[in-house]
C-alpha cells in the first residue's frame, strides 16, 4: 500500500499539464486577434503630432506627390481604413484634422512605392551633328573663305524624346502583387514584386533617405497608436 502510495497520480499530472496548454492557447489566441487589450488612455494631440512630423520628413525626402494616382489610392485607403474600423475616430475637433493628416501621410507613401513619374529613358542617347560656324564679325579673308565647323551632340528625333509614365507601370505591377498575394499565388507574386523594385530602383536613388527613414518610423508609430489606442473625448 505505501509503495501504491508513493506511486506518482498520472491523472493529476495530467490535469496539469492541459490546463497548461490551455492557458499556452488563450494567450497565442490573444496575441493572434490582438487581444492584448488597447494602449493606455492616450491624447489625440499625441498621434497627430507625431504624424505632422512624420508628414514633414516625409517632404523633406520624398517631395510633393506628383501623379493623381498617389493622391486616388491614398484616398481609397483612408476610407477603408475608417470604413473597416482600423484606425480610431477621436471625438471633437481633433477628428477631421486627423483624418486629413493621414490622408496626406498615405499620399506619401504612395509616392514612396509608385512615385516614378514620367522618365525618358533614352534621353542620353545622342548623335554627333557637324554644324557650320558663323564667321566673326571684323574678321580676316581667310576666315570668311574657310569655314569653320564644330561638332555637337544632339538627341535623336523621337527616340530621345520618347517619355514613359513609370508610375503606371509601378501601379500595375503592385496591383498585381497585391492580388497574387491575396489569392496566394506565390510565382506572380514574387515575380511582380521582383519586376516592381527593379523598375522603381531609379525613383529610389532620388529620394533623401535620413528624411525617408524618420518618416515612416513616425509615421508608423501614429498609425499604430490610433489603431490601437483608447483615446478619450475632447472636452
Amino acid at each position: 500500500m505505501e509503495l501504491l502510495d508513493k506511486m506518482p497520480d498520472h491523472s493529476s499530472a495530467g490535469g496539469i499539464v492541459e490546463q497548461r496548454i490551455l492557458r499556452l492557447e488563450e494567450r497565442f489566441d490573444r496575441m493572434e486577434s490582438g487581444a492584448g487589450g488597447p494602449l493606455p488612455m492616450v491624447h489625440p494631440a499625441w498621434p497627430f503630432l507625431l504624424g505632422l512630423l512624420a508628414l514633414g520628413f516625409g517632404y523633406l525626402g520624398l517631395g510633393l506627390p506628383q501623379h493623381y494616382y498617389q493622391l486616388l489610392f491614398a484616398l481609397l485607403l483612408v476610407v477603408l481604413l475608417y470604413h473597416r474600423q482600423f484606425l480610431v475616430r477621436p471625438k471633437g475637433g481633433w477628428h477631421w484634422p486627423q483624418v486629413l493628416l493621414n490622408f496626406l501621410l498615405i499620399a506619401l507613401l504612395f509616392k514612396l512605392l509608385i512615385g516614378g513619374g514620367i522618365a525618358s529613358p533614352f534621353e542620353w542617347l545622342k548623335m554627333p551633328v557637324i554644324s557650320r560656324m558663323p564667321p566673326p564679325e571684323g574678321g580676316s579673308w581667310y576666315g570668311k573663305m574657310v569655314p569653320d565647323y564644330t561638332i555637337q551632340w544632339q538627341g535623336i528625333p523621337r527616340f530621345s524624346e520618347w517619355a514613359l509614365d513609370v508610375t503606371k507601370i509601378q501601379t500595375l505591377l503592385l496591383i498585381a502583387t497585391l492580388a497574387g498575394t491575396l489569392f496566394r499565388f506565390q510565382p506572380l507574386t514574387s515575380l511582380t514584386a521582383l519586376a516592381l523594385l527593379l523598375i522603381s530602383i531609379p525613383t529610389y536613388l532620388n529620394f533623401n533617405w535620413d528624411w525617408v527613414i524618420l518618416f515612416l518610423i513616425l509615421g508608423s508609430v501614429s498609425v499604430y497608436i490610433q489603431s490601437r489606442a483608447s483615446i478619450p473625448p475632447r472636452t
